[in-house]
């Protein structure tokens, strides 16, 4: 009787015991639920105010030539000014290089000088964000995502404000150097999301940016040169305002809007992980952090993948903003578009680009996020590779023919553009949240994707640079195969450089939204 009553208790022990785990079980898969629904909730608020600031963008884009036209009427004659001073010291260069080559596009002169103008305000904002993206990224690790991204679109407003009262160039110019000093949204925009998403989840996440990229300019160039149309240069106000004045104040009216949107609607995600599973799991100790912490910075293939990718972002970037800064002005050159044409190449790469982000990357991505992200960017490079050399054979075809109608090999390379937009940086930005993913700790991501913009942003001012004296010294077929050259070497070093396993060993298993007590029961 003794040894029955003795072998009750403990099976009553027993299946008490397996009551507590299958609860805990249950808990724990409610709780990882209730994570993965708010991170897809978070994403969508990031969707939304990250396509109204690219919005807000682009609308200056098609503006800019015509606004610089309008600066130098009102001021460009007087050497006293900034921009009569740069005029004059560009067309001096200008007549030096004239002495010792032909270009046809330096033949034109003033017209020129305001291209390289403009190219020049790109490269400084280009350069400024270069600066400031690395000190972002470690700002918002250490005072958290929210509060970092106020403060940007603070500094957002504060210079579309200063765009709509600049009557003259140099306050346009110093409008422009808040505007490179305060854009943190899209790398915000990144960083948040890896925040909410697990490995297994999060390169669709980050599919979402580049969708907004490809909407954003689809629809921002066009609004612009919807106003360009509707009114001109000097608007109603003058000399008080700035050319183009009331395209500045939808723009204005855009940013108001993504501020109040996310002020109210977005949370802080710093801590999202632990925050969610502290509700129902057992925390970190501050010991198990410490170590790691630890082993992320001692990681050196994790670094090491991490510096490769940061330089194939740098030289892609260099020839590719290169290529696409020149495109307009070839359109331009060789074909005479009007702004109209030239709308509809841009908006068909946008498109175009748009479709393969919400159905072939996305899908792509879902499959195996660091297999699918690598696969994706050597496709894109390719890509790009094969619109350069279709651009090229374009010029060449050109130069053969009179009748000033492109060939279809233009198209062919607006849709090798649109493959490389839809692909290659928001998969890069991926596989750098995701290098070593098992491993990561959440203050690491604003840094690594910080320093990340940073690279691209440097490759971005100095690839106009490179592209422009290319084509104005030896040609625009010239330029475009020395970009799919270029593009073809990048593509081969990062297919043999970076290794699948730093980045798909612990994406594919999607295990990051599980608290420490929960992957010691499953091993």
């Amino acid at each position: 009787m003794a040894s029955t009553a003795s072998t009750q208790r403990r099976s009553a022990a027993v299946a008490v015991h397996d009551s507590d785990s299958n609860s805990d079980d249950d808990t724990q898969t409610q709780a990882v639920a209730r994570q993965a629904a708010e991170g897809r909730r978070i994403t969508r608020i990031v969707f939304i105010a990250l396509l109204l600031d690219i919005l807000s963008f682009t609308i200056i884009l098609p503006l800019l030539p015509r606004s610089l036209e309008a600066y130098k009427a009102r001021e460009g004659s007087d050497p006293s000014t900034l921009l009569g001073w740069t005029l004059s010291s560009v067309e001096q260069l200008r007549h030096q290089i004239l002495g010792w080559t032909t270009s046809r596009f330096l033949q034109q002169g003033a017209r020129a000088d305001l291209v390289l103008l403009g190219g020049m305000l790109g490269s400084l904002y280009s350069l400024l964000q270069c600066v400031v993206a690395p000190v972002i990224g470690r700002v918002s690790d250490r005072l958290g995502r929210r509060r970092t991204l106020m403060v940007c679109m603070a500094g957002n407003v504060i210079w579309t404000v200063l765009w709509v009262f600049s009557s003259s160039f140099e306050s346009f110019l110093l409008a422009r150097v808040i505007a490179g000093l305060s854009e943190g949204n899209v790398q915000i925009s990144n960083t948040v999301i890896a925040d909410v998403t697990d490995a297994s989840t999060r390169s669709k996440g980050m599919a979402l940016v580049g969708i907004a990229f490809a909407v954003g300019f689809t629809l921002g160039p066009s609004i612009g040169a919807y106003f360009s149309t509707k009114m001109s240069a000097e608007g109603t106000g003058g000399s008080t305002y700035a050319p183009f004045a009331a395209a500045a104040v939808f723009s204005l009216a855009l940013l108001l809007a993504e501020s109040l949107y996310l002020y109210f609607k977005l949370p802080e995600t710093l801590h999202f992980k632990k925050s969610t599973a502290d509700d129902d799991t057992d925390t970190v100790s501050e010991k198990e952090a410490v170590v790691t912490k630890q082993t992320v910075e001692n990681n050196s293939d994790v670094r090491r993948v991490l510096r490769r990718l940061n330089m194939v972002h740098f030289a892609y970037l260099f020839f590719f903003s290169g290529m696409e800064y020149t495109l307009t002005f070839l359109t331009h050159d060789k074909f005479n578009f009007s702004n109209m044409q030239q709308g509809r190449l841009l908006g068909f790469i946008g498109i175009t680009s748009t479709i393969l982000q919400g159905g072939y990357v996305r899908r792509v991505k879902g499959k195996s996020a660091g297999r699918g992200d690598k696969s994706l960017v050597a496709q894109g490079m390719v890509g790009c590779t094969l619109g350069l050399l279709s651009i090229a054979l374009c010029c060449i075809s050109a130069d053969k023919s009179s009748d000033g109608n492109p060939s279809w090999w233009l198209w062919a390379g607006a849709v090798g553009f649109a493959v490389a937009s839809a692909t290659v940086v928001n998969c890069l930005n991926s596989m750098v949240s995701l290098a070593g993913a098992s491993q990561q700790v959440a203050g690491d991501t604003g840094k690594r994707l910080g320093d990340f913009r940073s690279a691209g942003q440097i490759g971005r001012a100095l690839g106009p640079v490179f592209a422009c004296s290319v084509y104005w010294l030896s040609g625009a077929a010239v330029c475009y195969l020395v970009g799919a050259v270029a593009v073809s070497v990048i593509t081969l070093v990062f297919v043999a450089a970076i290794p699948v396993t730093t980045i798909a060993a612990t994406s594919d298993k999607g295990v990051t939204t599980q608290s420490p007590s929960r992957l010691n029961k499953a091993s």
